[in-house]
């Protein structure tokens, strides 16, 4: 009898190993990396005396498996943790039941108006077929003849009306199906793998109620930066909203999460890279191309024309009406928090973030920025000054590469991009162009000549530099040009006017800082002579 209770107990302690427990632990809180995120799943579980096998589902099929960690408290010993796939489940999507539930909706109410058009049909077909009067040596009313006709006419033109109503509506819901079909198909495509789960072993002293933390590296999420820049006259400072396009297709929704946002990347490898050997050799020279006609030899960067010129960047519309203001964002309760590799900022509002890859914006910081302003022009390269702010403080914010929308006095002036990399201690925002100014270069025809000495030949080249203020005000400006350079012995470049201009000699760049008085024009000159052998011919002059 002993020996058959020893042998129930421990057939009894076999069956309690062997069944797993699931873990009730939804996600609570997200770290959004610019690509992935760390996803953290909370719950608590009753544990019992010895080992316990416990279950978390409804996990991403692509998470990062070897960045799984279980953070439970102390109250048990983790004996092993394993990830595996669960067949026999898919991943529930709030967003696609809710389709699938207008879908149905508009069935329902389709078939609801064919059966009334139906209807509507048969009252049609009995008024046509009892339109005849007959009667039998019965005299008939004018009276009653004109009040049946009046009937008639007026109950026909209800039907068809009604049943014109009925068609358009039809259609209507038929475009309104075409387009949650897609929405539908494209969400479906997303949740096609099967969700993973986790699967780890515990022991424990005594029965109790225990903490569950897991926390994992999800692969599909991430988010861009982008801002939004408002000034209202050149002597304010600059209103600067930092944002976010947070986005994610992990399988599974967020349902009201702390969110942190990260300027880290753990997708970059962590390991120093190592540098591999340097090989020279000799250049074998091509076949000269040529130059396309009308290509410019102007390839130096403050040449190149400002992002607001190059992108269309003076617009016609008004974006004031999306203007936030007066109104409270997210950015009133975020926390940021900086180390040696990355910022986060921390945002105190849950979020709720479907798993359907479309982007959710996210205030994450606003702030006035102490801002200079001043007009800047290329005449060479068109007739026109932009206004430009430049920032001194600007790298406290831990700003990323990113397109901007840029507001000038509530109105919507163009889209821009700003690349802290290019920046040295000034951040430089071009805020569009000011029609109250021109800036046009014209070539000075008495200077313009060719001339031969011996065996050399010169050409000289002269241009006059219009700045026109129609303000009121007076402004700064700086007006940019350039001088030719060469790398050609042979070659010899003499500058001879520049009328007060600055020169870096290593990029031949030319710089004018005026001020140009309300309603006044200055005028300023470049001249130069290039000598060269008189057998040569000069390029791209």
């Amino acid at each position: 009898m002993k020996r058959r209770l020893t042998l129930f107990f421990a057939l009894c302690a076999f069956v309690s190993f062997s069944q797993s427990k699931s873990v009730t632990a939804p996600i609570t809180d997200v770290t959004l990396f610019l690509s992935g995120a760390q996803v953290t799943h909370k719950g608590d579980v009753n544990l019992k005396r010895g080992e316990n096998t416990l279950v978390l589902s409804g996990l991403t099929a692509g998470m990062d498996v070897n960045s799984i960690q279980i953070l439970g408290s102390k109250d048990y010993t983790i004996l092993s943790v394993k990830h595996q796939m669960n067949y026999t489940s898919k991943v529930s999507n709030t967003r696609v039941r809710a389709i699938q539930d207008s879908i149905k909706l508009l069935s329902f109410q389709t078939a609801e108006r064919a059966s009334l058009r139906a209807v509507y049909q048969e009252e049609k077909a009995f008024l046509q077929a009892n339109r005849s009067i007959k009667g039998d040596n019965a005299l008939l009313i004018r009276e009653d003849l004109s009040e049946m006709a009046d009937f008639y006419r007026s109950r026909m033109k209800e039907i068809e009306y009604k049943i014109l109503d009925l068609n358009q509506t039809d259609r209507d819901s038929n475009e309104k199906m075409q387009h949650l079909q897609t929405q539908l198909s494209q969400l479906q495509s997303q949740n096609v793998t099967n969700p993973g789960e986790i699967e780890f072993v515990v022991t424990t002293d005594e029965d109790k109620k225990a903490d569950v933390v897991i926390t994992y590296l999800a692969t599909n999420a991430g988010w861009t930066p982008y801002y939004d820049l408002r000034a209202e006259d050149i002597e304010s400072d600059i209103e600067f909203t930092y944002r976010a396009k947070v986005w994610q297709g992990t399988g599974a929704d967020w349902k009201r999460v702390n969110l942190t946002i990260s300027t880290g990347n753990p997708n970059v490898g962590a390991q120093v890279p190592a540098l591999n050997p340097w090989y020279v050799n000799i250049y074998s020279p091509q076949a000269y191309r040529g130059r396309a006609k009308g290509e410019s030899w102007a390839n130096d960067e403050y040449l190149q024309k400002p992002a607001a010129m190059a992108s269309g960047y003076v617009a016609e519309m008004d974006k004031s009406s999306y203007m936030l203001n007066s109104m409270q964002t997210s950015a009133s309760f975020t926390t940021v928090t900086s180390n040696s590799v990355s910022t986060e900022f921390k945002i105190s509002i849950k979020y709720d973030i479907a798993s359907d890859n479309q982007p959710v914006e996210v205030v994450m910081q606003k702030q006035r920025l102490k801002a200079s302003y001043k007009y800047v022009a290329i005449p060479k390269l068109e007739a026109a000054a932009y206004l430009q702010a430049d920032i001194i403080d600007w790298m406290q914010y831990s700003l990323l590469s990113g397109e901007s929308n840029i507001y000038f006095k509530g109105t919507f002036v163009g889209n821009g991009y700003i690349d802290p990399a290019l920046a040295n201690d000034t951040l430089q925002l071009s805020l569009g162009r000011d029609n109250a100014i021109t800036v046009k270069r014209d070539q000075v025809k008495d200077f313009c000549k060719t001339s031969v000495f011996g065996v050399k030949k010169s050409t000289s080249k002269a241009y006059e530099i219009t700045i026109v203020n129609t303000k009121k005000k007076p402004i700064n400006i700086e007006v940019y040009d350039q001088v030719p350079l060469t790398q050609n012995a042979d070659l010899e470049v003499a500058v001879e006017e520049l009328s007060g201009a600055t020169q870096e000699a290593a990029t031949g760049k030319v710089t004018w800082k005026m001020t140009v008085e309300p309603e006044k024009t200055e005028k300023r000159q470049l001249r130069f002579t290039v000598k060269y052998p008189k057998k040569n011919l000069i390029q791209n002059l």
